[in-house]
C-alpha cells in the first residue's frame, strides 16, 4: 500500500501521537523503570515531551539525543519534513519546507540540514549473514518507445527505471542504495 499525504494525516494527527510514536521506537514497551525496577507503566507529563514512572517519577525523554531535541517546532512538523524528503524524487530545499510548515526560512533550513544529517547516518559496514538482491523501480519515460534492445546475450526495454541494491543483515539493519549498473555492482 502506498503511503500517502492521506495516509500521513490518517496516522499523525497531532502532536501527542507523534510523540507516542517516539516513545515507542526508542523504548518498546518497557515494562520495568530503570530506576525502582518495578513493573510499572509510564505516563505521558501533561505539557512536556517526557513519561514519567507511576511509583517513582523517573522520567523518560524520548526525543532527547534526537534530531527533535530542544526544538520548538512542532513533532508534527517534523514528521512532515521527513515525509516529504522520503518522498520527493529530487530532494526538498529550506524554502520548500518553509512555504510547506509555514515556518520561517532559518527553522526550515536548520530542519532540512538535520534530516539530511540523519538520512546520511549508518554507513558501517553489514556484518554476518548478508543477504543481497536488486531491483528496479520506474517505468518507461514519455516520449520513449518501449522498444527492445539487444545487450550482452539479454533482452530489455529502454526505460527511465533506476536499479537499487538492497542488502538484509539476518536479525541486523537493511540497507539500500540506487546504482548505475546492476550487472557491475
Amino acid at each position: 500500500m502506498k503511503f500517502t499525504i492521506n495516509s500521513f494525516n490518517d496516522k499523525y494527527p497531532d502532536d501527542d501521537i507523534c510523540l507516542d510514536e517516539i516513545f515507542k521506537a526508542r523504548y518498546g514497551s518497557i515494562k520495568k523503570c530503570p530506576k525502582c525496577q518495578k513493573e510499572t507503566k509510564f505516563n505521558r507529563i501533561k505539557m512536556r515531551k517526557c513519561y514519567c514512572c507511576e511509583f517513582c517519577g523517573f522520567q523518560l525523554h524520548p526525543v532527547a539525543n534526537t534530531i527533535f531535541h530542544k526544538s520548538d517546532t512542532s513533532l508534527r512538523n517534523w514528521f512532515y519534513a521527513i515525509f516529504l524528503f522520503s518522498t520527493s524524487k529530487n530532494g526538498v530545499s529550506a524554502k520548500e519546507l518553509e512555504r510547506q510548515l509555514g515556518v520561517t526560512y532559518k527553522c526550515a533550513w536548520r530542519m532540512a540540514r538535520q534530516i539530511r544529517l540523519l538520512f546520511e547516518q549508518n554507513k558501517e559496514a553489514l556484518k554476518n549473514i548478508v543477504e543481497i538482491d536488486e531491483t528496479y523501480w520506474g517505468g518507461v519515460s514519455k516520449g520513449l518507445k518501449a522498444k527492445e534492445y539487444k545487450d550482452r546475450g539479454t533482452r530489455y526495454k529502454r526505460s527511465s527505471k533506476k536499479a537499487i541494491l538492497g542488502m538484509v543483515e539476518r536479525g541486523g539493519d537493511i540497507k539500500a542504495k540506487v546504482i548505475i549498473n546492476a550487472k557491475d555492482s
